[in-house]
């Protein structure tokens, strides 16, 4: 009996990480593009969630023909698609091994935005980084008890505005809050581009 159980078990964790596919546009290194069908992973409590890490380091795609193919993520590029919930998605390979695939969250005229992803038991983690384009300075960002208030002030203190706005932020760990880490990132991010593009 113990063995059933644990047999069932086994099957009902690994059908919660659903794989579903999703269509995508990868441009290779050598500016090649393909269209075709990426598999992804999703959440097992919110099936439109697709998991970043579901191709960080291999790209699992399906030609016309149904034919199974993995693309090693050194070689591309860019990697775009919508999304479940119609959210475009881009992953790069900026990595500083170049074996990686990383999420461009938000790409302005002084800021990136960027998410490296990594698989986990249960799901997947993800490491934040922001660079500024002009002064060539980075950040990571991690987010183990909300925003990096002090982190951030310090990185985007050339406005002064941004002291004030970053601390009178709030934010949520519900991802589906109006005032998510997500949410709260993209609305500091967003100021600090209109401050910038005041000048």
């Amino acid at each position: 009996m113990r063995f059933y159980l644990s047999l069932l078990s086994s099957l009902l964790f690994s059908l919660s990480f659903a794989q579903k596919t999703v269509n995508a546009r990868i441009i290779t290194l050598d500016n090649d593009t393909l269209r075709t069908r990426v598999k992804v992973t999703t959440n097992m409590f919110d099936p439109t969630l697709i998991y970043g890490s579901s191709f960080t380091t291999k790209i699992k795609t399906i030609t016309d023909d149904d034919k199974k193919v993995n693309i090693e993520a050194s070689t591309v590029k860019e990697l775009s698609f919508d999304d479940f919930n119609g959210k475009r998605r881009v992953f790069v390979n900026n990595s500083q091994d170049k074996k990686s695939l990383n999420e461009h969250i938000f790409n302005g005229k002084v800021l990136d935005w960027y998410r490296a992803y990594t698989a986990s038991t249960g799901g997947e983690t993800g490491s934040d980084f922001l660079i500024n384009k002009v002064t060539n300075k980075g950040l990571g960002v991690g987010y183990f008890t909300g925003i990096p208030k002090k982190k951030l002030k310090e990185f985007l203190g050339d406005e002064p505005e941004m002291e004030t706005f970053i601390e009178e932020t709030k934010s949520s760990s519900l991802r589906n809050a109006e005032n998510s880490i997500d949410n709260v990132m993209e609305s500091i991010i967003k100021k600090y581009e209109a401050l910038k593009a005041k000048k």
